[in-house]
């Protein structure tokens, strides 16, 4: 006997095991018969693909599915609707105590599963963006080299002077890409120099184009500039993943960032979208402006944040029937948010008819070396409009008292900067005080809620850049608001990337705070909420987008041939699809085809013979 008989048939009674086996199953009717094996034949896509993150259904893979894509027997019987899935997910995401766990759990998550991702994300905004953005991304940037499980996007160090347009033409996706968000990690929210660590927040900001306003990831690129850090911990930290080197800076550092700029429309394309994230102050506006007349971009830490500021004073002045110009307004901090919403304060000011000294006139500024006044040296061209000719103080306590802002703005990351005495101050003077913490994550934050509505005796219109719980005062249940630029930023990438704008001037800032500014219905503001809530992040994104997007179109900064409109439908016809479709290619019926005509003689010949 050859060895493939031996192999096949067994060597001990082969011949009368084979056959005792094929009788059992020539008597026993209740057997299934076994198709004869055409394996030889299959056509089978590759299992790399099926269970790639973009294509893999987990358990939702129905039975046909499964076979057919010769996947049968590779995970349970159990085939899971979409319900069945979030629960699956949503139990998970619940069981991790701490919310660092739970940011690491939803990136294994991405990683893995994007649509599945995508649908738990936008069905449970509540609980997930406060993980995937602030505050618990800033914690994650932290320790982002212990998070780290893979490829999410480009790294480009200092070191690839030359080579940046080879090294963005490695990403698989290149050829969909439509937008970028970049940052090199100098002033991660109000924790400082994170280095390369800061990727975290470029992919958080990116996932949010995706869950809110429905921009379809492959066409979205997460980029982190490695220029080095200055921070000391970072360079001996064993997880680390950047360079450990001081950062590039000068005239290095911008001809580094120019030739960012021109590989990525070299590569990508004149209409890519480029938004700026978490530079330092000074080179965030010098990019700002460096760039204005040449590229489609936008700083998010200075306009998106601008854009919802704006929209919050406009919900104080719905509240108080007061016009902003009669409001006396300060702020604390003196850094790219501080600074973008005072311009495009004044510009909305500005355009009510007030001249620039009066739009500026009731507006302060304070920083680390005091209130800012004209005999300070080396004031940003930004702020000197807003310069006050005054007496010097470094203390806010004393300028609270001898100024008497109705409204108060910190950004400062300076936790605890507004004292008791200043918030008790303020709800002296005024009826409705507006006080916004926007420093992020909350441990930066310059008050609490709790301690705005106890020293206030609950009269405070209280916001901050971070989610804060609601507070029981005086048997009343106040509900904080946020402060947060998801109600701005994909609404303005949604609209530019829609119309494929050529720029994006500063009036879609201003409309895009008019617009938030609205949302809130007159029940609510009279409850004094005047941002939307977080689960309205969505509707908030949609809403803007179109608004913005047909501004565009009607001033001329639209490339796309599009009528205003169409804006909706266009917006509906190529969002990202939350739900599955199949992973099958569809087939159809074909009507019996003529034959050849060298062979119809044949077969005419053969029917008459029958």
């Amino acid at each position: 006997m050859s060895l493939f008989r031996l192999l096949n048939f067994g060597i001990t009674r082969g011949t009368s095991m084979s056959k005792t086996h094929q009788s059992n199953c020539e008597c026993s009717p209740n057997l299934i018969k076994i198709r004869p094996s055409s394996s030889h034949d299959t056509i089978r896509v590759p299992i790399e693909v099926v269970f790639s993150d973009k294509c893999n259904k987990a358990l939702a893979f129905t039975l046909e599915e499964r076979q057919r894509l010769c996947i049968h027997g590779l995970m349970p019987a159990c085939v899971r609707t979409y319900d069945e899935q979030m629960l699956a997910i949503e139990s998970n995401f619940h069981s991790f105590e701490s919310n660092v766990s739970r940011y690491r759990y939803l990136r294994a998550l991405r990683q893995g599963y994007e649509r599945l991702y995508f649908q738990f994300v936008s069905k449970n905004v509540n609980a997930v963006l406060p993980i995937i953005y602030t505050p618990t991304v800033g914690l994650a940037c932290t320790v982002y080299g212990m998070l780290y499980r893979g490829m999410t996007g480009i790294h480009i160090t200092k070191h690839d002077r030359g080579h940046m347009k080879q090294i963005l033409s490695n990403w698989p996706m290149r050829r969909s890409v439509k937008a970028i968000c970049v940052t090199d990690g100098q002033r991660i929210l109000g924790l400082g120099d994170l280095g390369a660590n800061g990727m975290g927040i470029a992919v958080g900001k990116m996932e949010l184009y995706t869950a809110l306003a429905g921009i379809p990831p492959s066409m979205l690129l997460p980029i982190c500039l490695d220029v080095g850090t200055n921070n000391k911990a970072l360079h001996e930290d064993p997880l680390y993943i950047g360079l450990r080197d001081e950062r590039l800076k000068g005239d290095e550092y911008v001809c580094f960032v120019d030739e960012f700029m021109e590989a990525v429309v070299s590569t990508f394309g004149d209409q890519t979208l480029i938004h700026f994230e978490d530079f330092a102050t000074p080179n965030a506006f010098m990019f700002l402006n460096r760039y204005q007349n040449c590229y489609c971009h936008f700083n998010d830490d200075i306009q998106g944040t601008a854009a919802v500021g704006l929209g919050g004073l406009l919900g104080i002045q719905r509240i108080t029937k007061k016009p902003l110009e009669e409001h006396v307004i300060l702020f604390a901090g003196a850094g790219s948010a501080a600074m973008g919403i005072a311009y495009l304060l004044k510009m909305e000011l500005m355009s009510r008819g007030l001249s620039e000294a009066d739009a500026a006139k009731n507006i302060y500024f304070y920083d680390q070396d005091g209130v800012l006044t004209t005999t300070r040296k080396s004031i940003p061209d930004i702020l000197c409009v807003f310069a006050k000719n005054m007496k010097e103080t470094k203390s806010l306590e004393t300028l609270v008292e001898q100024v008497k802002p109705s409204i108060i703005m910190g950004a400062t990351s300076a936790p605890g900067l507004f004292s008791e005495k200043i918030i008790r101050t303020m709800a002296a003077s005024h009826e409705r005080p507006g006080i916004f913490a926007f420093s992020n994550p909350t441990i930066k934050s310059e008050c609490t809620a709790e301690q705005a509505y106890k020293f206030s005796d609950g009269k405070a219109i209280f916001s901050a850049g971070s989610p804060f719980p609601p507070v029981e005062f005086n048997g009343k249940r106040l509900t904080p608001g946020q402060a947060n630029n998801c109600f701005a930023f994909p609404a303005l990438v949604l609209a530019t990337m829609t119309v494929l704008a050529t720029r994006m001037p500063d009036e879609i800032f201003l409309l895009a705070a008019h617009e938030l500014a609205e949302f809130p219905t007159n029940e609510e503001i009279q409850s004094g909420r005047i941002y939307p809530l977080v689960k309205q992040a969505n509707e908030v994104a949609y809403k803007i987008g179109v608004k913005v997007a047909k501004y565009l179109i009607e001033n001329g900064y639209a490339k796309r041939t599009l009528e205003p409109e169409d804006v909706e439908e266009y917006i509906e016809k190529n969002s990202y699809k939350l739900t599955y479709g199949s992973s099958l290619a569809e087939t159809w019926a074909y009507p019996k085809m003529k034959p050849h005509p060298s062979t119809a003689g044949h077969e005419n010949k053969d029917q008459k013979k029958k």
